[in-house]
């Protein structure tokens, strides 16, 4: 165990050097919006482009990458779009109980193809082929922000996988498609199929 855990903080020391970290992505709470309406989610910044997608009045945890005239890009299961943000007030990225870091992050990575989510509450699973897409449940035992900063975020998890994850603000791509996300995951996994290094992004899904 010793060994496991000095190689993957070694591993996840390595991979954090190599990326370029910036600003924090900011997450909101849809406001304004009537009860029996949606806000809409567009292809562009602009009130006349096509629909993508919509966020429920009082939906919370909608994280903006990036703003461009008075809106929003957002990411929405796979969906990019725009919302303006003249409906949104900026929200709290609440801490795990008991914890120093932010839970609530949805993450993915190809070639291999995996995936892994960590939950306001601790609570987290993960899958990729060597389960065969089954997903095993962990549960967070340590959470921690870098000292006297804002970020990374560095996660100790066991259950039917034990590893750790490192999760920083950065400028992603999925290799994929074009989605742009803003975060960036480093994960260090073990379990009855072996142990695995692996890199991927990250989004917060929105709590409708």
């Amino acid at each position: 165990m010793r060994a496991f855990l000095a190689g993957a903080v070694t591993g996840l020391a390595m991979l954090m050097a190599a990326g370029t970290a910036q600003a924090q992505p900011a997450v909101y709470r849809v406001v304004n919006v009537d009860s029996h309406d949606v806000l809409n989610v567009r292809s562009t910044p602009s009130p006349t482009s096509a629909l993508v997608g919509s966020l429920p009045p009082g939906a919370s945890r909608v994280e903006i990458l990036e703003t461009r005239h008075g809106w929003g890009r957002v990411l929405l299961r796979g969906a990019e779009g725009w919302v303006s943000l003249a409906y949104l007030a900026e929200d709290a990225r609440p801490d795990i109980p008991g914890q120093s870091a932010p839970g609530g992050f949805t993450c993915a990575g190809t070639e291999p193809f995996w995936g892994i989510e960590i939950d306001p509450d601790g609570q987290g699973r993960f899958n990729d082929a060597m389960s065969l897409g089954e997903e095993r449940d962990f549960e967070v035992r340590d959470a921690r922000t870098a000292r006297g900063r804002m970020h990374p975020f560095v996660y100790r998890f066991e259950g039917e996988v034990t590893g750790f994850a490192l999760v920083s603000p950065q400028a992603c791509s999925d290799g994929m498609s074009d989605l742009g996300y803003g975060w960036h995951v480093s994960a260090d996994i073990e379990d009855g199929d072996g142990r695995r290094l692996l890199d991927g992004c990250c989004r917060t899904p929105v709590a409708e």
